[in-house]
Formats: structure tokens, sequence, C-alpha cells
């Protein structure tokens, strides 16, 4: 009966995986960019509509339901991006964890490893995608904000 033979990759397959895995950890930046430029567009279109609507004076139907529903929507939508951000955070932490792993066991330079150590020697620094997941947090309040304004308006 013939054993199987040792299943764990050589060193150039790990290098095959590593190439193959930064390349979609590069797909996935890609589209990481698009989602954000996709929620930026579409509040900035809300944002356009709110500005419209103000300026229309009759030729819109009723000012006072889009100074509602707008602000509502757009808070929805700033949801959904702040929630993405997130999941793009978790993902880039998986791949990179990945990436860390495949360095270390096909004895391959640690470059995450060392740029992870390099970034985090004195003063630690916020991840970008925490920085950036503020971002639909301050244009929520905004149109939290806007909204406030819009329903007290309507109720005096």
């Amino acid at each position: 009966m013939n054993a199987l033979p040792d299943t764990k990759p050589t060193a150039p397959s790990y290098l095959e995986q590593y190439k193959a895995y930064i390349g979609d950890l590069g797909n996935i930046g890609t589209r990481y960019a698009t989602a954000n430029g996709f929620y930026l567009s579409v509040v900035t279109a809300l944002l356009g509509i709110l500005a419209f609507a103000k300026d229309a004076g009759p030729f819109v139907g009723s000012q006072s339901q889009l100074a509602i529903a707008v602000p509502a929507f757009a808070m929805l939508v700033c949801w959904i991006w702040w929630r993405t951000v997130g999941y793009y955070r978790n993902l880039f932490a998986a791949k990179f964890k990945v990436l860390r792993e495949i360095e270390e066991e096909g004895s391959l330079f640690h470059t995450y490893g060392r740029e992870a150590k390099a970034l985090t020697e004195g003063v630690p620094p916020r991840s970008l995608l925490t920085n950036e997941r503020l971002v639909p947090v301050l244009v929520g309040v905004f149109f939290l904000l806007v909204l406030i304004s819009g329903v007290y308006r309507q109720c005096r």
C-alpha cells in the first residue's frame, strides 16, 4: 500500500499562492474604492435634491415631505455605508493575516509582519478604515440635523 505524499506545499507553491492572494487583495481594494465612491455619489445626490427642493419653491410637490424623506433615506444610506466599510475592514484584516501566515509557512520574507511592526513602533496609528468609518457617521449626523430641522418646521 502506498503512503500518501506530504501535502504541505513547497516554497515555490507558497510563492504562487502569495502572488495570487496579493492579486485578490488588489481586486478587493478596487471594489472597496468603487463602493465608497458609490455611497458618496448617492449622498451627494441626496444633498442636491434637498438644495433643489429648497430653491424650487412651488415647482416641487411637498417640500415638507422631502425635508423628512430625503434625510431619513440619506441616514439609511450612511448606515449601510458604515457597515460596508466595517465589512471591508474585517476582510482586509483577514487577508493580511493569511498573507502573514503564508510568509511564515513558506519561509518567505515577512513583508506584512515587518510592516505592521514598523507602523506600531512609537504611537500605534489608527487604522485607515477605522478613520474612514467616521465619514458616514459624520454625514449621517448632518442628515439627522437636517431631518430634525425638517420635522421641527413641519410641526410649527
